[in-house]
């Protein structure tokens, strides 16, 4: 990424009073470690795949309501809903929501082998290892640990007594891991387990959550003000059904595909080159390849199916892109008239972003200043989508910070590598957000909303 691209943000200086700094320490010091690990196995060993969350919700509401928040059960089907907490201020004052989910990625039924292969890992079942500082299992890091930071930092304020002006709301959802369920595949994948793609974070939003700000405690441990979006396509070579003791005969989509795919990636690599400025890279992928009988490969599809993920910078329009990809297909069919292809969208996201001189990335990155004892570093080139984009789209200013593993990760397991909970680091993570209530829900709101 081009310096010029770079984006120069100055945490701008704000100090707390003595008394919220007397507060943040009252607060900081009731924060347990050994607690937090608990919670956290405990929730990994409670199986959440997307569309069964509803236990894992229950036990946070219960937890939750133990420990001084107002908390509801938000029913959404039989077998998944949304954990919702408050800690209520006096009045006069901004609020504050933390945001997280249940849903895990790797979910341990046969869909997982089509990308895992035959790997298995700790991180990929719902029963928590912990080795020294790090709690593996599925979900472990990626959504669980974010979640119980969220529930620990305001269940320390409420320890603590802080006499908060604002609201502190703490939204725990299903369906936050981005899958969609697509009835056209070469088989149907309609199962609830497929409904993601934020549909718990539009529930809550539909029944009432509004606040003044959020953090979304989604992974990695610095602040975030901006993510791309996600256009997913399904693109078609269409041929007619071959057999492999006809040789030359008939008109093959895989093979098609082998022609096509080359000059996908390519068009990637100069569209991410085009699209990643500030914060966010704008890459893409093919992300599945669809077609034939694996148990008969003598006869060959009338089709072929490709999957692509294509991230969409939050100074792009959806709809630009997609005529920038369909401007290249209509190149390369020009270039090859005998392939027949079809494409078409099917889920979109639009890239958002808060302004990184707004109040809540302020507070966020102050925060992450106190814990660390240095100026915060800009990272950019991320290219992780998340919820955030419903929360910004709600009107609602949102950053993001949260955990990573400081050491351990696999390099090879790829992506999976890094799944694991990290307890040094979500200490320090939780104590950012005690912080960032302190700064944001102590002060009158016309002092923090006008900033």
């Amino acid at each position: 990424m081009a310096d010029a691209a770079r984006p120069q943000v100055t945490t701008k200086r704000l100090p707390l009073s003595s008394q919220q700094r007397e507060w943040l320490e009252r607060a900081w010091a009731a924060v347990d470690r050994e607690r937090l690990a608990t919670l956290i196995a405990d929730l990994v060993n409670i199986p959440s795949p997307t569309g069964s969350e509803g236990a894992c919700a229950q036990y946070a509401v219960d937890d939750m309501r133990r420990h001084g928040i107002q908390a509801q059960y938000q029913q959404m089907t039989e077998n998944r809903g949304n954990a919702v907490g408050w800690l209520r201020g006096k009045g006069g004052g901004a609020s504050l929501l933390l945001y997280g989910h249940f849903d895990h990625y790797i979910t341990g039924d046969a869909d997982d082998r089509l990308v895992t292969g035959a790997i298995d890992h700790p991180s990929f079942h719902s029963k928590a290892v912990r080795t020294g500082n790090v709690i593996r299992g599925a979900g472990s890091g990626n959504p669980k640990a974010g979640s119980v930071a969220c529930m620990l930092a305001a269940q320390a304020v409420a320890a603590a007594n802080v006499p908060l002006l604002g609201d502190v709301a703490v939204g725990l959802v299903s369906g936050g891991i981005h899958k969609v369920q697509i009835g056209d595949a070469g088989r149907p994948y309609v199962d609830p387990k497929y409904q993601g793609f934020g549909s718990g974070c539009e529930y809550m939003l539909r029944h009432g959550m509004r606040t003044d700000f959020c953090v979304s405690s989604k992974p990695g441990y610095t602040v975030v003000w901006e993510e791309p979006g996600v256009i997913w396509i399904k693109l078609t070579l269409k041929g007619v059904v071959g057999y492999a003791g006809r040789r030359g005969v008939y008109k093959r989509p895989i093979e098609g595909a082998a022609v096509l795919i080359p000059r996908l990636v390519d068009w990637f690599e100069a569209y991410a080159d085009r699209h990643s400025t500030g914060q966010a890279g704008a890459p893409g992928h093919i992300g599945a390849i669809e077609g034939g009988w694996p148990f008969k490969p003598d006869f060959s599809p009338a089709v072929c199916n490709l999957y692509l993920d294509i991230r969409v910078s939050p100074r792009s329009d959806v709809r630009d892109i997609l005529a920038e990809f369909a401007e290249f297909i209509d190149s390369f069919k020009a270039a090859n008239p005998a392939m027949d292809i079809e494409w078409k969208p099917f889920a979109l996201m639009p890239g958002t972003s808060s302004d990184p001189n707004g109040w809540i990335v302020q507070s966020t990155m102050r925060a992450w200043e106190a814990v660390e004892g240095q100026p915060h570093q800009v990272r950019t080139g991320m290219s992780g989508m998340t919820d955030a984009a419903l929360l910004r789209s709600a009107g609602i200013p949102t950053a993001r910070l949260g955990g990573q593993l400081s050491t351990g990760a696999d390099p090879s397991m790829g992506f999976l590598g890094g799944e694991g909970a990290d307890l040094d680091v979500m200490m320090r993570v939780i104590k950012c957000y005690i912080h960032a209530i302190i700064d944001t829900c102590t002060r009158p709101r016309e002092e923090v909303v006008e900033a």
